[in-house]
């Protein structure tokens, strides 16, 4: 279908491709992946003749339809949406069934693209592709403005369609639930491998150990014999015996073990600290045209908590974001910066800010005239730019490198509180490491916007659901937060399935008693009194559980701590680090358990006041 032979590729000094060759077959879904700047969207773009190789040859079957969305999308005008979805073709109602699982309802179909924000553009575009059914579907990072229900349907979408794909992605959970394959851009080549991304994990490791060894074993062999030479080499007797290993030398090809780039680790640096209240929102109202976003929103942002804004896209979270930032005006209500407050925003589409003439030095120059040259060569660093490439003008570079230099200008200045809008979108998976890592050690306060699963986990410590203008806390992790709302949808159903058990029991018909008579209605605060009843009874049960819970989980951590310290076990060094990490697994079990049961005491009490309250 597409054959890719002996391709090379190269930017002035920068070498992205050396005799890369691949072969994309019919029906397969392959996942595209390697660090920013190894050349991803450069070999799209040979693939789509927008650009030529240096040598080797692209062939693609005669009369092959492709369709790309890139990560940077033209510019819609004048078009609907549903306009802008069919044009150049027809089913308008196929249009309609494809914009709806993409997250727009019938209102939207007749808004302007221009008007639309970045997400929603690119889901036009997405749908538009969808809708011509190419033979070949390549895909720029798809689902970074997607949020979940949005990426469900997308996925299942692509699963069920006979489209063959290729798709650049650093959402690893994506790329597991939908191809088939992985070419890995390393090291100027690409690597092919069968399997979905953990499997190509699994499966690049081997490959590398087996590499590993056989370089090993080849050395070994070539040191003796080169032994034998330098040992033999005088002497008469020996002669033709060295000559014959000094040939055998020359026709070894020595096995060449590439290093991937280390790991660069870096902090953020520590600013002064902030007075306990950092930002709060009193009844803000916000809307855009006939749109009301917020009517009346309060919110409060303390020191040191590290807040996850999510929900569905469209909800307001990007909205918030802005207006706590002062970025953004609201209609009413008040904006209040804490004592001490220095702040750092990173919009969405931040790189798309940078002055592309620049060169990366000069970008983060540009945030500071004070600092030191050789402190921005640092940070640089500290962001994988190295050497000749901080010289580099932002031009030039890859979306996810644009992101790098973006997230970089906020080190040039510390600032003890970061307001943060999808800062691992276009980020490759080592450099979405980097980032999780320093945020888990940065020591001020953190306010967030992300759809990546992984740094979601790792970073958050309190979360707020934004939905229908309202601003819900759930005062835990994100686990907890994913425990909290499957609870309460086991809830629902529940309740749902009490409902219509008491409605079959009941019957269809009234009874005699009831014929003609007028059931009086029950007062409003009868009804709230028996919800919060049922509310707590369920509360209590839920909390009962999480302390047996707690309890049973405490006595095996203290019974493994006993048999941890048992001198005999030092000797089985391998049983002993399988008892000590399955104990450590337990321990951030009990400290979830833990949030989750304080959470849940906390939701508790608040029923039990609002009962207090009624009486």
């Amino acid at each position: 279908m597409l054959q890719i032979e002996s391709v090379s590729k190269h930017y002035s000094t920068k070498i992205l491709l050396s005799g890369a060759s691949a072969h994309l077959r019919p029906n397969s879904r392959v996942g595209l992946v390697g660090p920013n700047g190894a050349g991803k969207t450069t070999l799209f773009r040979m693939i789509l003749g927008e650009e030529s190789p240096d040598k080797g040859t692209i062939r693609k079957r005669p009369r092959l339809r492709v369709g790309y969305l890139p990560q940077e999308l033209e510019t819609i005008t004048g078009k609907n949406v549903l306009d802008a979805t069919h044009r150049d073709l027809y089913p308008e109602h196929e249009a309609e069934r494809i914009l709806m699982g993409l997250g727009f309802s019938e209102i939207d179909f007749t808004r302007e693209v221009e008007k639309l924000s970045g997400g929603y553009r690119m889901r036009v575009a997405l749908a538009h592709l969808l809708l011509s059914n190419p033979d070949v579907l390549m895909l720029d990072e798809p689902t970074n403005h997607l949020d979940k229900p949005t990426q469900r349907w997308f996925e299942q979408f692509l699963l069920d369609s006979n489209m063959t794909l290729l798709i650049i992605s650093h959402d690893t959970a994506f790329l597991d639930r939908v191809v088939t394959h992985i070419w890995d851009l390393r090291h100027h080549k690409i690597e092919e491998y069968r399997g979905n991304y953990t499997s190509f994990q699994k499966l690049r490791a081997e490959r590398d150990a087996q590499r590993e060894a056989a370089a090993g074993r080849q050395a070994k062999e070539v040191a003796r014999v080169q032994t034998f030479v330098d040992r033999f080499r005088y002497q008469a007797n020996k002669a033709s015996q060295v000559q014959s290993r000094i040939k055998q030398l020359e026709k070894v090809k020595m096995i060449e073990i590439k290093r991937d780039p280390k790991r660069v680790k870096f902090r953020f640096p520590t600013p002064a600290p902030s007075g306990r209240q950092v930002l709060e929102l009193q009844g803000v109202a916000k809307s855009y045209g006939e749109k009301i976003i917020y009517r009346s929103l309060d919110f409060s942002v303390e020191r040191g908590q590290r807040i996850a804004l999510v929900g569905e896209n469209g909800a307001g979270k990007s909205t918030l974001l802005k207006m706590l930032a002062g970025a953004l005006a609201f209609e009413k209500g008040k904006r209040t910066v804490g004592h001490g407050v220095t702040l750092h925003y990173f919009a969405q589409h931040q790189a798309e800010t940078l002055n592309p003439e620049h060169s990366i030095l000069e970008s983060l120059e540009e945030v500071s005239k004070h600092a030191e040259m050789n402190f921005l060569r640092g940070i640089a660093g500290a962001f994988l730019f190295s050497g000749q490439d901080q010289k580099k003008p932002i031009k030039a570079l890859s979306g996810g490198e644009r992101n790098r230099v973006a997230l970089a200008r906020m080190l040039v200045e510390p600032a003890n509180t970061l307001l943060l809008d999808e800062p691992t979108n276009h980020l490759d998976p080592s450099s979405v490491d980097v980032l999780t890592d320093a945020m888990t050690e940065f020591q001020g306060t953190l306010v967030f916007i992300s759809h990546d699963p992984t740094f979601l986990s790792r970073i958050a410590t309190r979360v707020v659901e934004i939905e229908d203008g309202r601003a819900r806390d759930f005062m835990g992790d994100y686990e907890y937060y994913l425990w909290k709302k499957a609870q309460e949808l086991d809830s629902i159903k529940e309740t749902q399935e009490e409902l219509n058990g008491k409605a079959q029991a009941k019957g269809s018909g009234p009874t005699k008693a009831m014929v003609g008579q007028v059931q009086p209605q029950p007062k409003e605060s009868a009804c709230e009194r028996r919800d919060l009843n049922k509310t707590q009874a369920r509360l209590e049960k839920q909390v009962s559980r999480a302390e047996a819970e707690i309890a049973e989980l405490e006595s095996k951590v203290q019974a493994r701590q006993t048999e941890l310290a048992d001198p005999a076990l030092y000797k089985e060094f391998a049983k002993w680090n399988a008892l000590q990490q399955e104990q450590d697994g337990w321990k951030r079990d009990l400290e979830r358990l833990t949030a989750r049961w304080e959470g849940l005491s906390a939701e508790l009490e608040e029923v039990k006041q609002k009962l207090g309250a009624l009486k």
